[in-house]
């Protein structure tokens, strides 16, 4: 059991530095509702699950072997937060934006709890943290040797894990206290996201290391 408490405490710490995935859930929260945050972060954690099973089928080496491999995914990856981030900084610089309502559900259009799912699947997947962190740090801590019921008992955990923190975060801004304060200062929340996406889009596209 040490093996999967050392994972589990590496990547607690993993997922709590704050990155895209942290972003976008809490995006989904305060300008939709809570429902949508809490597909969003099954989204995320979804992503999560896919990248844990790359690193116990051997994504260090695969790497190791095909570096290209990983600049395409690099460069999708962040095409894909420049997206996100330009949809963003749209919103901020939006002079009629919609009129506010007193009831939280209605204060922006609503996307489907499908989108917001698949959304926060890719957010994760070009998520640059991710793709660092699950084809090094992640893939180097499994041993080689662990048994189909170690290796099925680390994804369930990691899984768990992901979707118990990303669901707490959804939780915590989709609160009416949260919603307010966005609702004030929802131009510059936008635009400080929206810069953070873009910089992490940038970092993926241009790192060449």
């Amino acid at each position: 059991m040490t093996p999967l408490i050392s994972i589990a405490v590496i990547h607690f710490f993993a997922l709590i530095s704050p990155g895209p995935d942290f972003f976008f859930v809490t995006q989904s929260a305060i300008r939709q509702s809570r429902s949508h945050a809490l597909f969003a972060a099954l989204g995320i954690s979804l992503s999560i699950l896919v990248w844990s099973i790359c690193a116990i089928s051997g994504l260090h080496y695969l790497f190791q072997k095909m570096a290209w491999l990983q600049q395409v995914l690099m460069i999708l990856g962040g095409i894909y937060l420049l997206y996100l981030g330009i949809q963003l900084l749209k919103s901020a610089f939006n002079k009629n934006p919609a009129p506010i309502s007193k009831n939280q559900n209605e204060i922006l259009p609503k996307k489907s709890h499908s989108t917001l799912l698949v959304q926060g699947f890719l957010t994760n997947m070009a998520n640059p943290k991710a793709l660092v962190y699950f084809s090094s740090v992640f893939s180097i801590s499994i041993s080689i040797n662990v048994s189909i019921f170690e290796q099925s008992s680390l994804l369930a955990l990691v899984f768990i894990e992901s979707l118990m923190w990303f669901s707490a975060v959804a939780l915590v801004f989709s609160a009416p206290k949260i919603n307010h304060y966005y609702q004030k200062f929802s131009k510059k929340i936008d635009g400080i996201t929206g810069g953070i996406f873009i910089s992490f889009g940038c970092l993926l596209i241009l790192n060449r290391d």
